[in-house]
């Protein structure tokens, strides 16, 4: 029976991070299907959802993020994803809107953003956000949200929401169909 895993991985960012991971992954035999990988300050951090087909493959991967947990440049976690309320197939939670965000840095945007768009029920499928120096020296926020937006949410009233929410924060707000 298949079993789906996420596993995450943060630890100094230095050439190779990457190739002991997914060489674990590879001679468990898993099979190494969607990842997001980025540096945060001076850290290297990669999620990969990987896939078992059997159970002695799970119990290698599992196995193997062990032995690479031993690694003290590198802090491993493995966890285990119900396939009976997950669909592991291309457009599983596929994105339709991407939203960007860029003002002065503030504290707040995030959570504002993402709580107007859970009051909504839509569902963030992907976010990055980056923190830049202006050419004044002064620090420049912005975010990049990939979003699923249900049916039922009126687009107006969404761009309207948006909008408000860009004004009340000075800051820009684009929303943009995929």
């Amino acid at each position: 029976m298949k079993q789906a895993y996420i596993i995450s991985a943060v630890g100094r960012n230095v050439p190779g991070i990457v190739a002991r991971v997914s060489k674990a992954i590879y001679e468990s035999k898993g099979n190494f299907e969607d990842s997001t990988m980025t540096v945060l300050g001076d850290r290297f951090a990669l999620m990969v959802l990987v896939t078992a087909a059997d159970e002695n493959i799970a119990r290698d991967l599992v196995d193997a993020c062990g032995r690479l947990e031993t690694d003290r440049d590198l802090d491993i976690n493995l966890f285990p994803v119900d396939d009976k309320s997950s669909d592991f197939g291309p457009g599983a939670s596929a994105p339709n809107y991407e939203i960007r965000v860029k003002g002065a840095d503030r504290m707040g945007i995030v959570y504002r953003t993402s709580q107007l768009l859970a009051s909504l029920n839509i569902n963030i499928v992907e976010l990055e956000t980056k923190l830049a120096t202006a050419k004044d020296g002064s620090p420049v926020f912005s975010m990049r949200t990939a979003v699923v937006v249900p049916e039922d949410v009126d687009g107006e009233t969404l761009r309207k929401d948006l909008k408000l929410l860009a004004e009340d924060n000075r800051e820009t707000i684009s929303l943009t169909r995929i």
